[in-house]
């Protein structure tokens, strides 16, 4: 399950910060779980991997404040992406590890991502604006 580099973007649809798939891949190790790797691994297949100052500024990365919205929710929702010792989907700093946070994880602005409620039923969510993203702000090690 390690990651590697990729040198096109064509067939990818999401960017990764090298910090964020390291921290990623450390919590995976970590937590022995094998879904849990299966996801990584599904995630990295489909990502290319860049260094901090290189990801675009629209693509949702760790640490990023979001507006999202959901069909039939009435306002939009704020969330920060986080790891999931930082977690607390009350305060609005959604794991990373959930269904939506791994949906939402290398997304782009304006872009609507689908994922699986654990009931399983389909759910989207549409990334409005990414209010701060760290890597935009220079800060790199979050």
């Amino acid at each position: 399950m390690k990651a590697t580099k990729k040198q096109s973007a064509q067939s990818v649809s999401l960017y990764l910060t090298e910090l964020d798939v390291t921290r990623l891949e450390r919590i995976a190790s970590r937590a022995g779980s094998t879904q849990l790797e299966d996801m990584l691994d599904s995630l990295l297949a489909r990502a290319t991997i860049v260094a901090p100052e290189e990801i675009p500024t629209d693509v949702v990365t760790m640490n990023s404040r979001l507006v999202c919205t959901l069909p039939g929710d009435p306002s939009p929702r704020n969330w920060t992406l986080v790891y999931p010792d930082a977690a607390d989907f009350d305060a609005g700093r959604l794991s990373v590890l959930s269904p939506v946070g791994q949906a939402l994880l290398g997304a782009r602005a304006g872009q609507t991502v689908g994922y699986r409620l654990p009931d399983g039923r389909e759910q989207q969510v549409t990334v409005s604006e990414i209010a701060f993203q760290p890597e935009a702000s220079g800060q790199y090690t979050l």
